[in-house]
């Protein structure tokens, strides 16, 4: 499946696995995909859209902690009772499977929209359209409505 990925998009999934290293996950989550596909350029169709609906880097990271400490919060953890292990991890992360599954998706819409490659906006657009999962919960944390931001990705490229 990779091989019809363009360059952009394996720089994406590379993007991802150092936002994994960097928090110390072991695995690649689809939350790194989002946070990579948040340090596109402005430039670039997703990082244009996603620089105009106001989501930085640094938005989608605090929807992903508010979107983790909601959910610890509903099964009674607090999570300032905890000390996080330091963020680094020795080995590659790999690929876990609601990561696949977005990849996966991306192949689908490219696909289905008949485009030959697959671009970071495929990937993009894999991720919003997920029904469950930490990247829709964190997303309406941040009061993204993903129906919308998904039709604007969609025409951006």
């Amino acid at each position: 499946m990779f091989e019809r990925f363009s360059h952009e998009a394996r720089h994406l999934v590379t993007t991802a696995e150092s936002e994994a290293r960097e928090l110390g996950s072991p695995t690649i989550e689809a939350e790194h995909l989002l946070l990579a596909c948040a340090r596109l350029a402005p430039g670039t169709p997703v990082g244009s859209v996603l620089a105009d609906e106001g989501l930085t880097h640094e938005d989608v990271r605090e929807a992903l902690e508010a979107e983790r400490a909601h959910s610890l919060a509903a099964v009674g953890i607090d999570i300032g009772d905890f000390e996080l292990p330091p963020a680094h991890t020795l080995t590659r992360p790999r690929m876990a499977a609601n990561a696949k599954s977005a990849l996966e998706h991306s192949l689908r819409i490219a696909l289905s929209r008949g485009d030959k490659r697959i671009e970071p906006g495929h990937i993009l657009l894999a991720l919003l359209r997920a029904e469950a999962g930490t990247v829709p919960r964190a997303l309406a944390e941040a009061g993204v409505d993903r129906l919308v931001l998904s039709d604007r990705v969609a025409a951006a490229f």
